[in-house]
C-alpha cells in the first residue's frame, strides 16, 4: 500500500470516527467542557462526557452517610407513631367572663367629705363658693359700707337683711343674677351670733330703685333672709332677694 493510499485512508477513518463521537453525543475532552452553540447562544448544559473515557467513580455509601439515612428514618417513625396514638383532645369549654372581685372601695375614689358649717356671724352660698364673715351694719350708720357682708339692722321681724358691694363680696350674686343662672332654690346659709346655723332657700327676688326699700326690710311672717346688692352699669338699681328657712341645725 502507498503511502498516500495509507494517508487518505486515515484521513477518512478520521473523519468517521468524529462522526461517530458528535452522533453519540460524545466529544474529546477539550470539547467536553464547551457549551454546544445553539442559533448563537450557549445551551443550558454542558455535553456529558463519555463514560469510556472519562470514568467517574460512584460516590460511596460510607457509613456516616448510612447513619444519617437511619436516623431520619427513625424520626419519620416516631412522629408517625405519636400522631398514632396521641389522645384526642378535649373539646374546649366556653370561656365566661369573671368578674373582678376587688372591692368597691378599693376601686372607687373615697368621696370627698361633705362641708360642715358651724361657728357664729358666718354667711355661706355653697353653689357660688361664698364663705363670709357677717358684720353688723347699724340702721343709723351713715358712713358707707365697707367690703364686708354686712347685716343691716333696719329689717323687720323674721328678716335676716344680708347685703354687700357688687364689685366685691357680693360679686359672685351679682355676676350669677347678670348671666341669667339665678334660679329659686338654690341655698344660703347663716350662722348667728349664738351659733345656730339657718338654712334658706331661694323663693324670689326683684331689682328696684335704691329708695324702695319696703319689701326688702318688710317683716316676715316665718323665719325669712333677703340679700342685697348693686346691680346696672352703673349700680343704680338693688337687686333684693328673698329666701325662707327650711332649717335650723
Amino acid at each position: 500500500m502507498t503511502r498516500s493510499t495509507t494517508r487518505s485512508g486515515r484521513s477518512r477513518a478520521g473523519a468517521l470516527f468524529l462522526a461517530l463521537a458528535f452522533a453519540t453525543g460524545w466529544a474529546p475532552s477539550g470539547l467536553a467542557s464547551s457549551a454546544v452553540e445553539s442559533a448563537g447562544r450557549p445551551a443550558s448544559a454542558p455535553l456529558p462526557a463519555d463514560p469510556l473515557v472519562e470514568t467517574i467513580a460512584p460516590v460511596a455509601y460510607t457509613s456516616w452517610l448510612a447513619a444519617l439515612h437511619d436516623q431520619r428514618e427513625d424520626l419519620r417513625a416516631a412522629a408517625a407513631a405519636s400522631v398514632e396514638t396521641r389522645p384526642a383532645a378535649a373539646p374546649v369549654a366556653a370561656k365566661t367572663k369573671v368578674k373582678p372581685t376587688a372591692t368597691r372601695a378599693a376601686s372607687t375614689k373615697a368621696p370627698a367629705p361633705r362641708p360642715t358649717y358651724s361657728g357664729t356671724d358666718r354667711f355661706w352660698i355653697p353653689s357660688l363658693g361664698m364663705s363670709d364673715r357677717v358684720h353688723w351694719f347699724s340702721c343709723t350708720r351713715s358712713r358707707d359700707p365697707d367690703n364686708y357682708i354686712y347685716r343691716w339692722g333696719c329689717a323687720g321681724s323674721n328678716n335676716v337683711y344680708i347685703l354687700g358691694h357688687a364689685y366685691g363680696v357680693m360679686k359672685p350674686l351679682h355676676d350669677l343674677y347678670v348671666r341669667g343662672g339665678l334660679r329659686r332654690g338654690m341655698v344660703a346659709i347663716y350662722a348667728d351670733g349664738s351659733g345656730h346655723v339657718h338654712w334658706y332657700k331661694v323663693v324670689s327676688w326683684q331689682v328696684v330703685d335704691p329708695s324702695q326699700v319696703t319689701w326688702a326690710i318688710a317683716s316676715q311672717p316665718v323665719p325669712s333672709m333677703t340679700l342685697q346688692t348693686c346691680v346696672g352699669k352703673d349700680s343704680q338699681y338693688r337687686l333684693n332677694v328673698r329666701l325662707v328657712q327650711y332649717k335650723v341645725t
